[in-house]
């Protein structure tokens, strides 16, 4: 909708000077002309500078999730590691719990 109307707008200030039959209409033409593409000009200023903002955020946003995935990669790694050496040691405790009920009823 605010590229037609710009189009429009654009078309509509293309037309003026040609229309325009003294110095004054074409002066006149000319700065109404000028008015309208600056406003353009600032409105794609704004717009760039807010993406450019909104694009630094997200590229933050991104290193930090990086940053924590790679944090909880390494959680995953060392509680991976934790796990597995506390059920090696509870299988041998288990054993050894085995064991000793064994000598406790093979004997007493």
């Amino acid at each position: 909708m605010i590229k037609k109307f710009a189009c429009v707008l654009w078309l509509a200030t293309m037309a003026l000077p040609a229309l325009a039959q003294t110095v004054d209409e074409q002066l006149l033409a000319a700065q109404m002309a000028y008015q309208q593409a600056n406003n353009l000009q600032e409105q794609a200023q704004a717009r760039l500078t807010q993406a450019q903002a909104a694009k630094q955020q997200a590229d933050q946003r991104l290193a930090d999730a990086q940053m924590a995935a790679q944090r909880a990669a390494e959680e995953l790694s060392a509680a991976t590691a934790a796990n597995t050496a506390a059920s090696e040691q509870l299988q041998q405790h288990t054993r050894q719990l085995q064991e000793a009920w064994q000598r406790k009823e093979a004997g007493g």
